[in-house]
């Protein structure tokens, strides 16, 4: 398949329209799986260009249905695999020279060079990715990769699995990343009358948890007394969010009625999507209830849709303010996200950085400044250090 005939989805195009070459990340982000793709958008033997972070990639699929994510830049010469590859079994193939990568990056082969021969340093350099409920997700961060949250009813026959919709956005991540814990707009945005709050269960480490609940001491009618609205929420990562729906207080992790996973992914600077999906546990077995399902199951897509067009006309350009103005409605549970969502930033990481180091107790870069002194390779392989 040549370049010209890639068939890119329409946010695809959009994102990838006067796209700067060489482009510096300037902002943090924080550690942890970042969306990249609904699974259904890249089937087996495709190969397409994407941007995360300001980092051009290769993400493809090999025959069997593996995905990698390799560094755009050949190490050749150049060519930009996302654009000029192309998968052929379990590899990705330059279209220029033909050489091909495995999912790890590794270069296997050269066409007129014996493998023996094929040099250490021809590899790109690849991202950790995974498939969950249906998406793609790839790691952002040194270290290992952590684990993901456990959505494997999303596999079973009890439940159906329908991908939602990419939003470009213009704006900043955090906002479009803690909206999830912000009930205070929930009048306003989604039209729900009945008071709730959030709590947060737990804020530690790389684990946040939240629990929606009706606000105590509020007095309700008729409506509030038949549909006491009960969530709990986790993140996955700092911008991949879990909200299960609940029948009453106590907390279903496995059996929810119904999923929502979000996620907000930076593309470059000022850019970012933001992507939904739904788990809708079915009435029944199909054979008995099919129509029913695919009826429930639509009627659950569009009811979410609708929400979160009303959030995104709003979130996609929003900033955060210098000093933002806090307000008691705002609850606690906006305060210990940010807390949560800054934690798990690593400052002045980036893609291919090795694991920041402490700076050193002597004279020297970064002495006194109280600021990590990391050492970092430079796409032509030299060393480097740089204060962050």
């Amino acid at each position: 398949m040549s370049a010209r005939k890639k068939r890119l989805k329409s946010y695809d195009r959009t994102l990838l329209a006067n796209q700067p070459v060489s482009e510096h990340q300037r902002s943090d982000y924080p550690t942890g799986w970042y969306f990249a793709r609904f699974g259904e958008d890249l089937k087996p033997g495709k190969a397409i260009p994407v941007e995360f972070m300001s980092r051009q990639f290769a993400l493809f699929r090999t025959a069997s249905g593996k995905v990698g994510m390799v560094d755009s830049q050949c190490c050749h010469m150049g060519a930009d695999l996302g654009r000029c590859g192309t998968v052929a079994g379990e590899r990705l193939v330059c279209g220029f020279h033909a050489w091909e990568f495995e999912t790890d990056g590794r270069c296997a082969v050269a066409p007129r060079v014996p493998t023996a021969s094929i040099s250490k340093r021809a590899r790109q350099f690849s991202v950790p990715v995974i498939e969950r409920a249906g998406n793609i997700y790839f790691w952002y961060g040194p270290g290992p990769a952590g684990e993901f949250v456990d959505l494997s009813y999303f596999d079973s026959d009890r439940y159906l699995s329908i991908k939602g919709q990419v939003y470009i956005g213009r704006g900043d991540l955090l906002p479009i990343s803690e909206h999830i814990v912000d009930s205070y707009h929930f009048p306003y945005s989604h039209k729900i009358m009945t008071a709730v709050e959030y709590d947060v269960l737990t804020n530690e480490g790389r684990r946040f948890e939240f629990r929606l609940r009706p606000r105590e001491g509020t007095e309700g009618g008729q409506l509030q007394r038949l549909f006491n609205p009960h969530a709990f929420g986790e993140m996955a990562a700092p911008c991949v969010g879990v909200y299960r729906t609940q029948k009453n207080a106590t907390i279903d992790r496995l059996t929810p009625p119904l999923t929502v996973l979000t996620g907000g992914t930076p593309i470059r600077e000022g850019l970012f999507i933001f992507t939904w999906r739904i788990g809708v546990r079915k009435i029944g077995p199909d054979r008995f209830f099919g129509p029913l399902n695919r009826a429930l199951g639509r009627l659950m897509w569009f009811i979410i849709r609708w929400n979160y067009y009303s959030d995104m006309e709003v979130l996609r350009w929003m900033r955060m303010p210098d000093k933002p103005l806090s307000v008691k409605p705002d609850g606690a549970a906006i305060r210990e996200y940010r807390s949560f969502y800054r934690r798990n930033i690593v400052p002045g990481w980036r893609f291919g950085d090795p694991a920041p180091v402490p700076a050193p107790a002597g004279p020297g870069p970064g002495a006194g400044s109280g600021r990590p002194v990391q050492s970092a390779v430079s796409p032509n392989g030299a060393a480097s250090r740089s204060t962050t």
